[in-house]
């Protein structure tokens, strides 16, 4: 395992809050640079003034915006980890839901973290190597009630990670997808849906931390390149298997 990320930048989305934030400090724990984007100014500032503005670069900004992705990739032209981790949530049962919150999961989850990853990838291949997080969800494996949008972007999500690694692994970059159960985060919607509390109440295990998940950002990344680290899957405690 490598001893450290010393001297590598990192790129983070969805660093606003949760996982993202976590594995920010993950991440400068480790002696990476990051360049930090989220949609929320006021908590990517704030991670500047806990890291310091020497090791955390914030730029906000909506990862479906071309002109935004452009500007993003031009001040990331040097990135070496791309920690692809922006979500949306909405947990209801599947005739419930609009299609303003189908939408935003697929435009978030999905179209987003196409657009970056796709950016990124492109830079990383001209240098000659790089490594991809793809953060997924053990929701890209299984399907449950109330989830149903969630699980169908998760899906899509780790398909385009495996077919981006069968494509970038000869041209040295590596892709490893971290697929976490529960976490929690604030990207569960707070919903006063009957059968979304119903589902909270029989709930019987704790979530995973965010702090938990970027502990395996940071295995994925540190281990030795003889390491394949294509899969990671998370599953809190006393979860169904």
């Amino acid at each position: 395992m490598a001893r450290n990320l010393s001297g590598k930048t990192a790129l983070v989305t969805g660093a606003s809050a949760g996982i993202g934030r976590a594995t920010v400090a993950t991440l400068i724990g480790h002696g990476a640079n990051v360049i930090a984007t989220g949609r929320r100014q006021d908590a990517l500032e704030a991670l500047v003034a806990e890291h310091g503005a020497g090791r955390v670069t914030a730029i906000a900004g909506d990862l479906n915006d071309g002109d935004f992705v452009a500007d993003l990739v031009s001040a990331a032209a040097d990135v070496e980890i791309l920690v692809s981790n922006a979500g949306v949530l909405k947990y209801a049962p599947i005739l419930d839901l609009t299609y303003d919150d189908m939408e935003d999961m697929v435009r978030t989850n999905v179209l987003g973290s196409f657009r970056i990853t796709h950016e990124i990838a492109k830079a990383m291949v001209e240098r000659g190597r790089g490594h991809i997080v793809v953060m997924t969800s053990t929701a890209a494996r299984e399907v449950y009630p109330l989830g149903s949008i969630y699980c169908a972007t998760k899906h899509a999500l780790s398909a385009f990670a495996r077919a981006l690694r069968i494509e970038l692994q000869a041209k040295g970059i590596q892709v490893s997808e971290i697929a976490p159960g529960m976490v929690d985060t604030d990207i569960r919607d707070n919903s006063d849906h009957p059968a979304v509390l119903a589902a909270v109440s029989a709930r019987k295990f704790e979530p995973l931390t965010p702090e938990e998940v970027a502990e395996a950002v940071g295995f994925a990344l540190l281990s030795s390149d003889n390491c394949a680290n294509d899969l990671i899957e998370l599953r809190p405690r006393g979860a169904a298997a």
